[in-house]
Protein backbone atom coordinates (compact mmCIF):
# COMPACT_ATOMS: atom_id res chain seq x y z
CA UNK A 1 0.00 0.00 0.00
CA UNK A 2 1.43 3.39 -1.06
CA UNK A 3 2.71 5.54 1.57
CA UNK A 4 0.61 8.54 1.93
CA UNK A 5 2.08 12.16 2.38
CA UNK A 6 -0.24 15.11 3.92
CA UNK A 7 -0.04 18.42 4.82
CA UNK A 8 -1.27 20.94 7.82
CA UNK A 9 -0.58 24.56 7.58
CA UNK A 10 -1.55 26.41 9.99
CA UNK A 11 -0.97 30.42 9.66
CA UNK A 12 0.82 32.21 12.36
CA UNK A 13 -1.44 34.49 15.11
CA UNK A 14 -3.90 34.94 11.79
CA UNK A 15 -6.14 37.74 13.41
CA UNK A 16 -2.89 39.41 14.25
CA UNK A 17 -0.74 38.96 11.38
CA UNK A 18 -3.36 40.28 8.83
CA UNK A 19 -3.87 43.44 11.21
CA UNK A 20 -0.26 43.80 10.87
CA UNK A 21 -0.50 43.70 7.05
CA UNK A 22 -3.41 46.23 6.71
CA UNK A 23 -0.47 48.38 8.79
CA UNK A 24 1.91 47.53 6.72
CA UNK A 25 3.90 46.35 9.54
CA UNK A 26 5.65 43.14 10.29
CA UNK A 27 3.67 40.46 12.02
CA UNK A 28 6.71 38.68 13.37
CA UNK A 29 8.35 41.64 14.94
CA UNK A 30 5.12 43.99 16.25
CA UNK A 31 3.50 43.98 19.59
CA UNK A 32 -0.39 43.51 18.81
CA UNK A 33 -3.39 41.89 20.28
CA UNK A 34 -6.56 41.79 18.46
CA UNK A 35 -8.93 42.91 21.09
CA UNK A 36 -12.19 45.04 21.39
CA UNK A 37 -11.43 47.72 24.19
CA UNK A 38 -14.69 48.69 24.15
CA UNK A 39 -15.57 45.86 26.62
CA UNK A 40 -13.90 45.34 30.05
CA UNK A 41 -10.19 44.11 30.53
CA UNK A 42 -11.92 40.97 30.82
CA UNK A 43 -12.60 40.50 27.48
CA UNK A 44 -10.48 37.84 25.42
CA UNK A 45 -7.95 38.37 23.35
CA UNK A 46 -8.28 36.62 20.17
CA UNK A 47 -4.93 36.92 18.51
CA UNK A 48 -1.27 37.99 19.98
CA UNK A 49 1.21 38.64 18.09
CA UNK A 50 5.11 36.38 18.35
CA UNK A 51 7.01 39.43 19.56
CA UNK A 52 4.20 40.10 22.36
CA UNK A 53 4.02 35.58 23.08
CA UNK A 54 7.54 36.07 23.65
CA UNK A 55 7.47 37.72 27.24
CA UNK A 56 5.30 35.32 27.84
CA UNK A 57 1.98 36.49 27.02
CA UNK A 58 -0.01 33.38 25.92
CA UNK A 59 -2.46 33.13 22.65
CA UNK A 60 -5.65 33.98 23.82
CA UNK A 61 -4.62 36.00 26.77
CA UNK A 62 -7.38 38.37 28.53
CA UNK A 63 -6.51 41.84 27.98
CA UNK A 64 -5.92 42.30 31.82
CA UNK A 65 -3.19 39.84 31.68
CA UNK A 66 -1.57 41.36 28.54
CA UNK A 67 -1.65 44.90 30.60
CA UNK A 68 -0.34 42.93 34.12
CA UNK A 69 2.17 41.11 32.08
CA UNK A 70 4.17 44.00 30.52
CA UNK A 71 3.58 46.07 33.13
CA UNK A 72 5.57 43.83 35.38
CA UNK A 73 8.18 43.35 32.07
CA UNK A 74 8.51 47.19 32.32
CA UNK A 75 8.93 47.70 35.60
CA UNK A 76 12.16 44.84 35.24
CA UNK A 77 13.31 46.96 32.54
CA UNK A 78 12.91 50.22 33.88
CA UNK A 79 15.06 49.05 37.15
CA UNK A 80 17.83 48.84 34.79
CA UNK A 81 17.55 52.01 32.66
CA UNK A 82 19.31 55.31 34.10
CA UNK A 83 17.32 57.71 36.04
CA UNK A 84 14.48 54.82 35.88
CA UNK A 85 12.57 56.96 33.38
CA UNK A 86 11.60 55.62 29.76
CA UNK A 87 12.72 57.92 26.95
CA UNK A 88 10.41 56.33 24.46
CA UNK A 89 8.23 53.88 23.86
CA UNK A 90 7.51 51.79 21.08
CA UNK A 91 5.26 48.44 19.62
CA UNK A 92 8.23 47.28 17.55
CA UNK A 93 10.59 44.56 18.95
CA UNK A 94 13.68 46.06 17.13
CA UNK A 95 13.57 48.96 18.88
CA UNK A 96 12.81 47.28 21.98
CA UNK A 97 15.71 45.48 21.74
CA UNK A 98 18.03 48.13 20.60
CA UNK A 99 17.08 50.77 23.53
CA UNK A 100 16.72 49.66 26.76
CA UNK A 101 15.57 52.88 28.05
CA UNK A 102 12.39 52.01 25.24
CA UNK A 103 9.32 50.99 26.94
CA UNK A 104 7.67 48.15 25.97
CA UNK A 105 4.20 49.26 24.18
CA UNK A 106 1.51 47.26 22.21
CA UNK A 107 -1.42 48.22 19.63
CA UNK A 108 -5.07 47.12 20.47
CA UNK A 109 -6.56 46.37 17.29
CA UNK A 110 -10.70 45.77 17.37
CA UNK A 111 -11.73 43.12 16.02
CA UNK A 112 -12.68 42.60 11.76
CA UNK A 113 -14.09 39.55 11.18
CA UNK A 114 -15.02 40.04 7.53
CA UNK A 115 -11.65 41.51 6.57
CA UNK A 116 -9.97 38.10 8.41
CA UNK A 117 -12.58 35.90 6.32
CA UNK A 118 -11.40 38.07 3.25
CA UNK A 119 -7.72 37.02 4.04
CA UNK A 120 -8.86 33.27 4.58
CA UNK A 121 -10.47 33.00 1.68
CA UNK A 122 -7.84 34.57 -0.60
CA UNK A 123 -5.22 32.55 1.10
CA UNK A 124 -7.54 29.16 0.07
CA UNK A 125 -7.49 30.11 -3.41
CA UNK A 126 -3.76 29.86 -3.32
CA UNK A 127 -3.87 27.02 -2.19
CA UNK A 128 -6.00 25.70 -5.00
CA UNK A 129 -3.48 26.89 -7.54
CA UNK A 130 -1.61 23.87 -5.81
CA UNK A 131 -4.04 21.34 -4.44
CA UNK A 132 -7.85 20.01 -5.52
CA UNK A 133 -10.37 21.22 -3.05
CA UNK A 134 -10.80 17.80 -2.58
CA UNK A 135 -7.98 17.14 -1.32
CA UNK A 136 -7.91 19.64 1.19
CA UNK A 137 -10.22 20.03 4.60
CA UNK A 138 -10.89 23.66 6.03
CA UNK A 139 -10.16 22.81 10.05
CA UNK A 140 -10.67 26.59 10.62
CA UNK A 141 -10.44 30.08 9.02
CA UNK A 142 -6.77 29.60 9.48
CA UNK A 143 -5.71 25.92 9.52
CA UNK A 144 -6.32 23.43 6.66
CA UNK A 145 -4.96 19.69 5.81
CA UNK A 146 -3.87 18.76 2.55
CA UNK A 147 -3.37 14.98 1.22
CA UNK A 148 -0.54 15.60 -1.29
CA UNK A 149 0.37 12.08 -1.92
CA UNK A 150 -0.81 12.10 -5.85
CA UNK A 151 0.60 15.67 -6.57
CA UNK A 152 4.33 14.70 -5.63
CA UNK A 153 5.06 13.20 -8.79
CA UNK A 154 3.10 15.15 -10.55
CA UNK A 155 5.12 18.60 -9.53
CA UNK A 156 8.43 16.02 -8.84
CA UNK A 157 8.52 17.52 -5.17
CA UNK A 158 8.69 16.08 -2.36
CA UNK A 159 6.06 16.95 0.40
CA UNK A 160 8.46 19.50 2.48
CA UNK A 161 9.73 21.27 -1.23
CA UNK A 162 5.95 21.60 -2.16
CA UNK A 163 4.93 23.28 1.56
CA UNK A 164 8.09 25.61 1.26
CA UNK A 165 6.31 26.72 -2.34
CA UNK A 166 2.81 26.84 -1.13
CA UNK A 167 3.85 28.89 2.15
CA UNK A 168 6.03 31.29 -0.48
CA UNK A 169 3.11 31.85 -2.10
CA UNK A 170 1.07 32.79 0.86
CA UNK A 171 3.46 35.26 2.41
CA UNK A 172 4.37 36.73 -0.43
CA UNK A 173 0.77 37.77 -1.30
CA UNK A 174 -0.36 38.24 1.77
CA UNK A 175 3.13 39.04 4.39
CA UNK A 176 1.15 36.28 6.57
CA UNK A 177 3.57 33.38 7.54
CA UNK A 178 2.65 30.21 8.81
CA UNK A 179 3.94 26.91 10.54
CA UNK A 180 3.58 23.26 8.22
CA UNK A 181 3.53 19.73 9.81
CA UNK A 182 3.72 16.85 7.44
CA UNK A 183 2.86 13.14 8.77
CA UNK A 184 1.88 10.35 6.73
CA UNK A 185 -1.61 10.71 8.00
CA UNK A 186 -3.77 12.90 9.36
CA UNK A 187 -2.87 12.74 12.96
CA UNK A 188 0.89 12.97 12.75
CA UNK A 189 0.96 15.74 10.64
CA UNK A 190 -1.45 17.59 12.75
CA UNK A 191 1.23 17.06 15.80
CA UNK A 192 4.08 17.67 13.98
CA UNK A 193 2.70 20.94 13.58
CA UNK A 194 1.32 21.58 16.67
CA UNK A 195 4.61 20.41 19.19
CA UNK A 196 7.57 19.25 17.39
CA UNK A 197 7.48 22.72 14.76
CA UNK A 198 7.73 24.73 17.98
CA UNK A 199 10.73 23.21 19.13
CA UNK A 200 12.47 23.95 15.80
CA UNK A 201 14.28 27.04 14.27
CA UNK A 202 11.70 29.44 12.33
CA UNK A 203 13.24 30.38 8.99
CA UNK A 204 14.02 33.78 7.96
CA UNK A 205 10.59 34.45 7.61
CA UNK A 206 9.29 32.98 10.48
CA UNK A 207 8.30 29.16 8.93
CA UNK A 208 8.45 26.21 11.18
CA UNK A 209 8.38 23.41 9.38
CA UNK A 210 7.88 19.88 10.80
CA UNK A 211 7.46 16.12 9.36
CA UNK A 212 6.77 12.90 11.28
CA UNK A 213 6.13 9.48 10.32
CA UNK A 214 5.41 6.32 13.05
CA UNK A 215 8.72 5.88 13.43
CA UNK A 216 10.31 9.34 14.21
CA UNK A 217 6.89 9.90 15.86
CA UNK A 218 7.90 7.17 18.68
CA UNK A 219 11.04 8.30 18.69
CA UNK A 220 10.37 11.55 19.99
CA UNK A 221 7.15 11.88 20.94
CA UNK A 222 6.06 8.49 23.18
CA UNK A 223 8.07 10.34 26.40
CA UNK A 224 6.59 13.71 25.77
CA UNK A 225 4.40 15.18 28.80
CA UNK A 226 2.22 16.20 28.78
CA UNK A 227 0.06 14.37 27.25
CA UNK A 228 -2.91 17.10 26.67
CA UNK A 229 -0.66 18.35 24.04
CA UNK A 230 -1.89 15.98 21.35
CA UNK A 231 -4.43 16.47 19.93
CA UNK A 232 -7.67 14.92 20.80
CA UNK A 233 -6.37 14.07 24.44
CA UNK A 234 -8.14 16.92 26.52
CA UNK A 235 -8.40 17.33 30.62
CA UNK A 236 -11.00 14.61 31.10
CA UNK A 237 -8.81 12.19 28.88
CA UNK A 238 -5.57 12.67 30.61
CA UNK A 239 -7.02 12.28 34.39
CA UNK A 240 -8.67 9.22 33.29
CA UNK A 241 -5.30 7.47 31.98
CA UNK A 242 -3.21 9.25 35.25
CA UNK A 243 -5.85 6.85 37.52
CA UNK A 244 -4.31 4.36 35.68
CA UNK A 245 -0.90 5.33 35.86
CA UNK A 246 -0.67 6.57 32.07
CA UNK A 247 1.16 9.50 31.54
CA UNK A 248 2.41 9.72 27.97
CA UNK A 249 1.37 8.38 24.50
CA UNK A 250 4.29 5.43 25.24
CA UNK A 251 2.86 4.19 28.26
CA UNK A 252 -0.47 4.30 26.65
CA UNK A 253 1.00 2.15 23.83
CA UNK A 254 2.39 -0.31 26.01
CA UNK A 255 -0.50 -0.73 28.26
CA UNK A 256 -2.77 -1.18 25.35
CA UNK A 257 -0.63 -4.66 24.24
CA UNK A 258 -1.70 -6.47 27.29
CA UNK A 259 -4.58 -4.20 28.51
CA UNK A 260 -6.75 -3.11 25.92
CA UNK A 261 -10.20 -4.62 27.72
CA UNK A 262 -9.76 -2.37 30.54
CA UNK A 263 -8.83 0.58 28.20
CA UNK A 264 -12.35 0.10 26.40
CA UNK A 265 -14.51 -0.65 29.58
CA UNK A 266 -12.95 2.97 30.75
CA UNK A 267 -13.13 5.10 27.57
CA UNK A 268 -15.69 2.78 25.52
CA UNK A 269 -15.57 3.78 21.55
CA UNK A 270 -12.32 6.23 21.96
CA UNK A 271 -10.65 3.50 23.50
CA UNK A 272 -9.99 2.60 19.45
CA UNK A 273 -9.34 6.60 18.55
CA UNK A 274 -6.86 6.69 21.70
CA UNK A 275 -4.68 3.46 21.15
CA UNK A 276 -4.81 4.10 17.04
CA UNK A 277 -3.06 7.57 17.99
CA UNK A 278 -0.80 6.20 20.97
CA UNK A 279 1.00 4.30 18.59
CA UNK A 280 0.52 6.99 15.24
CA UNK A 281 -1.83 5.54 13.61
CA UNK A 282 -5.28 6.99 12.12
CA UNK A 283 -7.34 5.00 9.66
CA UNK A 284 -9.49 8.28 8.60
CA UNK A 285 -7.96 9.90 5.40
CA UNK A 286 -9.68 13.49 3.58
CA UNK A 287 -11.76 10.90 1.13
CA UNK A 288 -13.73 9.64 4.52
CA UNK A 289 -14.08 13.28 5.87
CA UNK A 290 -15.72 14.88 2.71
CA UNK A 291 -18.03 11.38 2.65
CA UNK A 292 -19.28 12.08 6.11
CA UNK A 293 -22.57 12.54 6.47
CA UNK A 294 -23.62 12.61 10.21
CA UNK A 295 -26.81 10.89 11.45
CA UNK A 296 -28.51 13.84 13.20
CA UNK A 297 -28.02 17.55 12.84
CA UNK A 298 -28.27 20.09 15.23
CA UNK A 299 -27.98 23.99 14.61
CA UNK A 300 -27.20 26.08 17.90
CA UNK A 301 -26.37 29.84 18.96
CA UNK A 302 -24.49 31.44 21.89
CA UNK A 303 -23.36 34.53 23.75
CA UNK A 304 -21.99 35.83 26.75
CA UNK A 305 -23.46 38.34 28.22
CA UNK A 306 -21.18 41.70 28.96
CA UNK A 307 -22.87 41.88 32.67
CA UNK A 308 -24.74 40.03 34.50
CA UNK A 309 -28.64 39.96 33.63
CA UNK A 310 -31.58 39.44 35.92
CA UNK A 311 -33.91 36.76 34.90
CA UNK A 312 -36.22 39.27 33.28
CA UNK A 313 -33.73 40.50 31.21
CA UNK A 314 -32.38 36.88 30.24
CA UNK A 315 -35.88 36.42 28.96
CA UNK A 316 -35.18 39.72 26.66
CA UNK A 317 -32.55 37.21 24.87
CA UNK A 318 -33.96 34.09 24.47
CA UNK A 319 -36.73 35.61 22.82
CA UNK A 320 -33.80 37.30 20.44
CA UNK A 321 -32.03 33.76 20.03
CA UNK A 322 -35.06 32.04 19.36
CA UNK A 323 -35.91 34.50 16.67
CA UNK A 324 -32.71 34.20 15.02
CA UNK A 325 -32.95 30.61 15.34
CA UNK A 326 -35.80 30.16 13.22
CA UNK A 327 -34.51 32.77 10.77
CA UNK A 328 -31.35 30.70 10.08
CA UNK A 329 -33.58 27.57 10.16
CA UNK A 330 -35.74 29.04 7.49
CA UNK A 331 -32.95 30.30 5.54
CA UNK A 332 -31.40 26.45 5.22
CA UNK A 333 -34.38 24.96 4.67
CA UNK A 334 -34.48 23.26 7.59
CA UNK A 335 -36.98 22.33 10.23
CA UNK A 336 -36.54 21.28 13.87
CA UNK A 337 -39.09 19.11 16.24
CA UNK A 338 -36.96 19.63 19.81
CA UNK A 339 -35.19 23.12 21.13
CA UNK A 340 -32.54 22.46 23.78
CA UNK A 341 -31.56 25.63 25.97
CA UNK A 342 -28.06 26.23 28.33
CA UNK A 343 -28.04 28.48 30.75
CA UNK A 344 -24.49 29.94 32.91
CA UNK A 345 -25.03 31.93 36.05
CA UNK A 346 -23.05 34.52 37.33
CA UNK A 347 -20.52 33.31 39.65
CA UNK A 348 -21.07 34.17 43.68
CA UNK A 349 -19.56 37.25 44.90
CA UNK A 350 -19.45 36.53 48.43
CA UNK A 351 -20.34 34.08 51.02
CA UNK A 352 -24.15 35.59 51.97
CA UNK A 353 -25.20 35.39 48.59
CA UNK A 354 -23.79 31.70 47.70
CA UNK A 355 -25.46 31.01 51.15
CA UNK A 356 -28.47 31.61 50.10
CA UNK A 357 -29.06 29.19 47.31
CA UNK A 358 -29.10 26.04 48.04
CA UNK A 359 -28.45 24.35 44.77
CA UNK A 360 -25.53 22.75 43.43
CA UNK A 361 -22.35 24.80 43.53
CA UNK A 362 -19.43 24.15 41.22
CA UNK A 363 -15.73 25.90 40.30
CA UNK A 364 -15.77 27.57 37.52
CA UNK A 365 -12.36 27.87 35.37
CA UNK A 366 -10.83 30.23 37.68
CA UNK A 367 -11.99 28.65 40.53
CA UNK A 368 -14.81 30.78 41.92
CA UNK A 369 -17.72 29.71 43.36
CA UNK A 370 -20.84 29.26 40.54
CA UNK A 371 -24.31 27.63 40.39
CA UNK A 372 -24.60 24.51 38.17
CA UNK A 373 -25.42 25.68 34.95
CA UNK A 374 -29.72 25.03 33.57
CA UNK A 375 -30.27 22.87 30.58
CA UNK A 376 -34.00 21.70 29.36
CA UNK A 377 -35.27 20.14 26.21
CA UNK A 378 -38.51 21.03 25.10
CA UNK A 379 -40.29 18.81 22.24
CA UNK A 380 -42.40 20.67 19.80
CA UNK A 381 -45.92 19.92 18.91
CA UNK A 382 -44.91 19.51 15.21
CA UNK A 383 -41.73 19.66 13.17
CA UNK A 384 -41.75 23.15 12.23
CA UNK A 385 -39.12 26.59 11.82
CA UNK A 386 -41.96 28.27 12.96
CA UNK A 387 -40.61 31.42 15.32
CA UNK A 388 -44.13 32.05 17.26
CA UNK A 389 -44.00 28.29 18.39
CA UNK A 390 -39.71 27.84 18.89
CA UNK A 391 -40.15 30.95 20.49
CA UNK A 392 -43.33 30.00 22.95
CA UNK A 393 -40.87 26.83 23.28
CA UNK A 394 -37.86 28.28 24.49
CA UNK A 395 -39.73 31.41 26.85
CA UNK A 396 -41.20 28.31 28.42
CA UNK A 397 -38.55 26.12 28.78
CA UNK A 398 -36.63 29.36 30.00
CA UNK A 399 -39.15 29.60 32.89
CA UNK A 400 -39.18 26.19 33.90
CA UNK A 401 -35.59 25.13 33.84
CA UNK A 402 -33.99 28.67 35.62
CA UNK A 403 -33.61 29.56 39.10
CA UNK A 404 -34.88 33.19 39.13
CA UNK A 405 -33.22 34.80 41.68
CA UNK A 406 -29.73 33.83 40.09
CA UNK A 407 -28.38 36.33 37.22
CA UNK A 408 -27.41 35.30 33.82
CA UNK A 409 -24.13 34.67 32.10
CA UNK A 410 -24.29 33.07 29.32
CA UNK A 411 -27.03 31.33 27.10
CA UNK A 412 -27.18 28.97 24.45
CA UNK A 413 -30.09 27.76 22.51
CA UNK A 414 -30.04 25.11 19.59
CA UNK A 415 -32.68 23.20 17.69
CA UNK A 416 -31.88 19.62 17.82
CA UNK A 417 -32.85 16.58 15.01
CA UNK A 418 -33.18 19.12 12.12
CA UNK A 419 -34.15 17.99 8.68
CA UNK A 420 -34.70 19.17 5.08
CA UNK A 421 -38.21 20.74 4.75
CA UNK A 422 -38.19 19.05 0.68
CA UNK A 423 -37.44 15.36 2.18
CA UNK A 424 -39.62 16.15 5.25
CA UNK A 425 -42.57 17.08 3.14
CA UNK A 426 -41.82 14.30 0.70
CA UNK A 427 -41.72 11.24 3.62
CA UNK A 428 -45.34 13.01 5.22
CA UNK A 429 -47.62 13.23 1.94
CA UNK A 430 -49.71 10.61 2.72
CA UNK A 431 -51.58 10.71 6.09
CA UNK A 432 -53.11 8.15 7.89
CA UNK A 433 -56.88 9.53 8.58
CA UNK A 434 -57.49 9.54 12.36
CA UNK A 435 -60.73 10.36 14.48
CA UNK A 436 -59.09 11.89 17.14
CA UNK A 437 -57.65 14.80 14.87
CA UNK A 438 -59.60 17.81 14.38
CA UNK A 439 -58.78 18.55 10.94
CA UNK A 440 -60.64 21.67 10.87
CA UNK A 441 -58.16 23.17 13.59
CA UNK A 442 -55.40 21.59 11.85
CA UNK A 443 -56.41 23.28 8.20
CA UNK A 444 -56.30 26.37 10.36
CA UNK A 445 -53.13 26.49 12.14
CA UNK A 446 -51.41 25.44 8.87
CA UNK A 447 -52.51 28.21 7.38
CA UNK A 448 -51.61 30.14 10.16
CA UNK A 449 -48.34 29.12 9.80
CA UNK A 450 -47.86 29.78 6.16
CA UNK A 451 -48.82 33.00 6.58
CA UNK A 452 -45.96 33.61 9.22
CA UNK A 453 -43.53 31.43 6.61
CA UNK A 454 -44.42 33.66 4.10
CA UNK A 455 -43.26 36.98 6.27
CA UNK A 456 -40.38 35.11 7.68
CA UNK A 457 -39.26 34.54 4.18
CA UNK A 458 -39.40 38.87 3.05
CA UNK A 459 -37.87 39.26 6.31
CA UNK A 460 -34.94 37.21 5.45
CA UNK A 461 -35.11 39.10 1.64
CA UNK A 462 -35.21 42.01 3.05
CA UNK A 463 -31.82 41.66 5.82
CA UNK A 464 -30.03 40.08 2.87
CA UNK A 465 -30.32 43.29 0.75
CA UNK A 466 -30.35 45.89 3.17
CA UNK A 467 -28.38 44.46 6.52
CA UNK A 468 -30.58 42.68 9.69
CA UNK A 469 -30.82 45.70 10.92
CA UNK A 470 -32.89 46.31 8.29
CA UNK A 471 -36.31 45.24 9.81
CA UNK A 472 -36.18 44.89 13.67
CA UNK A 473 -38.87 44.20 16.61
CA UNK A 474 -39.84 45.97 19.62
CA UNK A 475 -38.13 43.80 21.83
CA UNK A 476 -34.62 44.60 20.18
CA UNK A 477 -35.11 47.75 21.40
CA UNK A 478 -35.76 47.10 25.05
CA UNK A 479 -33.42 47.44 28.02
CA UNK A 480 -30.51 44.76 27.60
CA UNK A 481 -31.46 43.71 24.67
CA UNK A 482 -28.29 42.57 22.81
CA UNK A 483 -29.48 41.41 19.06
CA UNK A 484 -28.70 44.72 17.24
CA UNK A 485 -25.18 45.05 18.23
CA UNK A 486 -24.72 40.99 17.43
CA UNK A 487 -26.46 41.63 13.63
CA UNK A 488 -23.37 43.35 13.05
CA UNK A 489 -21.23 40.70 14.31
CA UNK A 490 -19.33 38.03 12.90
CA UNK A 491 -19.01 34.62 15.70
CA UNK A 492 -19.74 37.56 18.48
CA UNK A 493 -16.93 39.86 17.53
CA UNK A 494 -17.07 43.16 15.25
CA UNK A 495 -17.16 42.58 11.60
Amino acid sequence: MEERSYIAIDLKSFYASVECAERQLDPLKTNLVVADTSRTEKTICLAVSPSLKAFGIPGRARLFEVLQKLEYVNSERLSHVKGRKFTSSSFDADEIAANPACKIDFIAAPPRMSLYMKYSTDIYRIYLRYISPEDIHVYSCDEVFMDVTNYLKLYNLTAHELAVKIIADVLRETHITATVGIGTNLFLCKIAMDIVAKHIPADKDGVRIAELDERKFREILWDHKPITDFWRFGPGTARRLESMGIYTLGELARYSEYNEDRLYKVFGINAELIIDHAWGWEPCTIDYIKQYRPESNSISTGQVLKRPYTHEEGAIIVREMADNLSLDLVSKGLLTKQIVLNIGYENFKDIESMEKYDGEVRLDYYGRPVAKYAHGSRNLSITTSSTRLITEAALSLYEEITDHNLCIRRLSIAAESVVSEYNFEETHKEEQLSFFVDYEKKESEEIELKKEKAIQLASLEIKRKYGKNAILKGTNFLEGATARERNEQIGGHKA
